[in-house]
């Protein structure tokens, strides 16, 4: 069982710990390198855009460069690697538990009133970036403000962003997290650096399956191609009976003739009590099997299509956060989109 000290998320798992509170970076020692070359250089952007599929690690790598900036204040003197952080130092713990000084980590915000999380990142959490950079360094060294995932900021909480961004104070790196960076405000993906990251690699996918308790029976590759290099896909996947959820919705979607009673049962088994994880895997299955649908139709050279399934994305997306936002019929919308997603794949 694990010892939490992050706080809990909107997307935090059962016994599998936040990114703040990971002491091990897999998968990206070149980024990792090149990004503390830049540091011990003088030469970091003060605006990073960590850009990659959902649970690669791009979260982890983000605080993991905090801490180097944190533990090395003096970048000539720091070194040309990042080292592992050490769980039982101030600054790591400070990090994890969100309570380091010179760190401000915005997500989307728990609304106590109604015991949940909103569904987007808001104005008035990116506001406080404002007051956190108003203060004086406590020691004089770098502060650092992560927005995880920056596709979560609403329209005008990224136009706040914006203005951070323009004119950021000395000492300061923002890190923008992202899935999709092409639907950000292309002025925001202006003014960062765009830091790439790929999927995770069989072997080293396998191995933080193993360290977190959740490997999946089968080989690497078998792993590696079913959860596309994602540690969080391969956990959902496998502890949360993901692969069911998808294997259905990608029956109901192909078919030729539509399934209703199928896509009930479907709804039934992501709505209900204690199944906010499997509702989220359902949705998440959907903006995903959308975008590989819109990545097919642009190589195939249908423009027109690829236009299509864009637009679909965005209205499944806002039915998605509405779902969410106004508590509709877990059930109902579960069904629905998989329908609307049968129609619009067989047209």
């Amino acid at each position: 069982m694990l010892e939490r000290t992050a706080p809990e998320r909107f997307d935090t798992l059962p016994d599998i710990p936040e990114p703040s509170e990971n002491p091990i970076l897999v998968g990206h020692q070149r980024v990792a390198d090149m990004l503390a070359g830049a540091y011990r250089a003088g030469k970091l952007h003060h605006g990073l855009l960590f850009a990659g599929p959902p649970g690669i690690g791009k979260a982890t790598l983000a605080f993991h460069l905090a801490n180097h900036l944190f533990s090395h204040p003096q970048a000539e003197s720091a070194p040309a690697r990042f080292s592992a952080p050490d769980p039982k130092g101030q600054a790591f713990r400070l990090i994890a538990q969100d309570a380091h000084p010179s760190l401000l980590h915005l997500t989307r915000p728990f609304v106590e009133r109604d015991k949940k999380f909103k569904t987007v990142i808001t104005v008035d959490e990116i506001r406080r970036i404002q007051r956190f950079l108003s203060l004086t360094p406590h020691d004089g060294g770098y502060r650092v403000v992560i927005v995880d995932p920056a596709d979560d900021l609403n329209v005008s909480a990224a136009n706040a962003l914006l203005k951070s961004l323009e004119e950021p104070p000395p000492r300061t790196v923002f890190i923008l997290i992202a899935h999709s960076p092409g639907r950000l405000l292309p002025t925001i993906r202006s003014r960062c650096q765009i830091v790439r990251l790929q999927p995770l690699d069989a072997p080293d996918l396998a191995g933080l399956l193993r360290q977190f308790g959740a490997a999946e029976a089968g080989s690497d590759e078998e792993i590696a191609a079913r959860a596309q290099g994602s540690v969080r896909n391969a956990i959902l996947l496998s502890q949360f009976g993901g692969a069911e959820i998808a294997d259905v919705l990608q029956k109901l979607v192909t078919g030729r003739s539509f399934d209703a009673a199928e896509a009930l049962r479907l709804g039934e088994a992501v709505s209900g009590r204690d199944r906010d994880v499997q509702f989220s895997i359902f949705n998440r299955a959907v903006l995903d099997m959308i975008n590989r649908h819109a990545a097919a139709r642009a190589e195939a050279g249908d423009t027109r299509g690829a236009a299509a399934a864009a637009d679909l994305w965005d209205e499944i997306n806002t039915a998605i956060r509405d779902a969410e936002t106004f508590n509709l019929d877990r059930k109902q919308h579960a069904a629905g989109i998989a329908a609307k997603l049968n129609a619009a794949f067989n047209a």
